[in-house]
């Protein structure tokens, strides 16, 4: 009832601010707009200044819901950015109210510091993902900065005639960015991005009636909440929810597994029991997921068992320690030196496979191992990276995507990282990294993953830097859905991952094929 209430006291500010004012705006006027007593209004916020600061938050929880939805959409760099633009001048989002309160709380910012922190936070992450995006669409860094400040002060001109609707409309805004686009990049054809519900109706109508059931049965979602309280009890639960599957898993695949050591690190190793012999040549390194609180090399047996199967070859997963018991740099350091060991016994080719936070191990191990002039894998596969930790990129899919949350991430990332280290490191953070000179890399991600930015962002990166990369982006899929054995689609995507594989190391897999 609580955040009911608080919504219900927000929008009677906006509603009063808009039509007596901020200074006529009283705490008596708020709750009569609202219909209830005076004393809910100090009851839910302390004074007048901290409900200013709420309402004016949540015109940026507005706009901040309202861009993860449209860039969820989003399958080019250019429809991102215009994805950016498109919510600031969005009739959804730019009521008159919302203007008015806008502009009234912004004019009184130098008596509240923490509106100025807020205002200046928001527009630091609008540049930068404006910038981001322009990038992508081919403009050089600098120029890329340039055409984001000009659009940020160009929207800000629209907005300021926005605060009169009578002579001003969204739509007329709408009319002259499109113009000024047109303008300003002249070698682009600029149209609108596509409709939210109409896009998302479109992925889903292509999914399998598994994958339908699967949405239905787990939207919307209402996970545990990761923290250092729960982690123990959530990792019981996991175990207890995955452990059957990953038996069945075994079953299905025709598993031989053993517990091995290498490089001092504890490992599941995988192979397949019959059939041709595993040449000594066809292994894989893998690196299960779980946000680096949770997971074990058996849970994943339905994406690690499924290659072993497909390709014939032995995998190598190491058991790296997790967070908060062993906080970062823990995970790295084990897979390092478990890669140390396999690269040691094992000849060339062979390959690297992470998916989620052992993705983004994946990535910030081979970084690791090039430094170190270790052999680098034939081809790297990485299923739904996490490979920034600092979630400058947002996510568009919080709300549709039905495994994770942005809030889990967020958490998740706090306990790996520990106190005081810097979520922008490379070794966090590998899509900061050094991403020149790297092996073939192909990366799956789905248009409801919770990670589908930092996917895109790190294809985006990698083909700059100039490694060889193929995106599977697949329409209505979630997070690592290639974790879920009975979807039919999880068995596809692993087939086009096996088929890369293949490609760039074919006279290792002979055998096998």
């Amino acid at each position: 009832m609580e955040h009911v209430r608080r919504r219900q006291i927000i929008a009677a500010t906006k509603a009063c601010i808009h039509r007596d004012g901020i200074v006529r705006a009283s705490a008596n006027r708020i709750a009569r707009e609202a219909g209830i007593a005076p004393a809910l209004i100090t009851h839910y916020f302390d004074d007048k200044d901290a409900l200013l600061v709420e309402t004016f938050r949540s015109i940026y929880r507005e706009f901040t819901t309202d861009i993860r939805r449209r860039l969820g959409l989003a399958r080019t760099a250019q429809e991102r950015m215009l994805s950016l633009l498109e919510v600031q001048i969005s009739p959804s989002t730019l009521t008159p109210e919302a203007v008015t309160t806008w502009f009234s709380i912004y004019a009184t910012m130098r008596e509240y510091p923490v509106l100025e922190r807020i205002e200046h936070a928001y527009d630091r992450r609008f540049l930068s993902n404006l910038t981001h995006a322009l990038r992508g669409m081919g403009l050089e860094a600098g120029e890329a900065r340039d055409v984001a400040e000009e659009l940020s002060v160009f929207i800000d001109g629209l907005w300021q005639n926005l605060a009169n609707p009578v002579t001003f409309s969204a739509e007329r805004a709408r009319g002259l960015l499109y113009r000024y686009l047109d303008r300003r990049l002249p070698g682009f054809a600029f149209a609108p991005p596509p409709d939210e519900t109409a896009a998302r109706t479109a992925d889903d109508r292509g999914l399998s009636g598994e994958a339908k059931q699967f949405l239905k049965d787990n939207l919307p979602i209402s996970p545990v909440r990761i923290s250092s309280a729960t982690i123990v009890e959530l990792r019981a639960q996991l175990a207890q929810l995955y452990r059957p599957e990953a038996k069945a898993a075994a079953r299905e695949f025709g598993l031989k597994l053993a517990q091995v050591r290498v490089g001092g690190v504890e490992a599941l190793q995988i192979a397949p029991k019959s059939g041709a012999a595993v040449p000594a040549s066809a292994r894989v390194f893998y690196l299960f997921g779980g946000g680096y609180v949770t997971g074990d090399p058996e849970s994943d047996l339905p994406i690690s068992g499924r290659l072993a199967m497909r390709l014939g070859a032995a995998v190598l997963s190491p058991r790296y320690r997790l967070a908060p018991e062993h906080p970062f740099p823990a995970a790295l350091e084990d897979v390092l030196a478990a890669y140390r060991g396999f690269v040691a016994e094992t000849p060339a080719p062979f390959f690297l496979v992470g998916e989620s936070a052992g993705g983004g191990l994946a990535l910030a191990l081979l970084q690791a191992a090039r430094r170190e002039g270790l052999r680098l894998p034939s081809a790297v596969a990485l299923l739904s990276p996490w490979v920034d930790l600092t979630h400058g990129l947002p996510s568009a899919n919080d709300g549709f995507d039905p495994t994770f949350t942005r809030r889990n991430l967020m958490e998740s990332a706090r306990l790996y990282s520990g106190a005081g280290a810097d979520l922008a490191d490379p070794r966090l953070s590998p899509l900061f990294g050094d991403l020149t000179g790297m092996p073939p890399v192909v990366i799956t991600t789905g248009s409801r993953d919770i990670l589908r930015e930092q996917a895109l962002a790190l294809a985006e990166a990698l083909t700059a830097a100039g490694t060889s990369v193929e995106l599977h982006d697949w329409p209505g899929l979630w997070h690592v859905f290639e974790f879920y054995r009975a979807l039919p689609e999880a068995g596809q995507s692993l087939d086009r991952v096996v088929a890369f594989l293949r490609h760039h190391s074919p006279s290792a897999l002979e055998q096998a094929s």
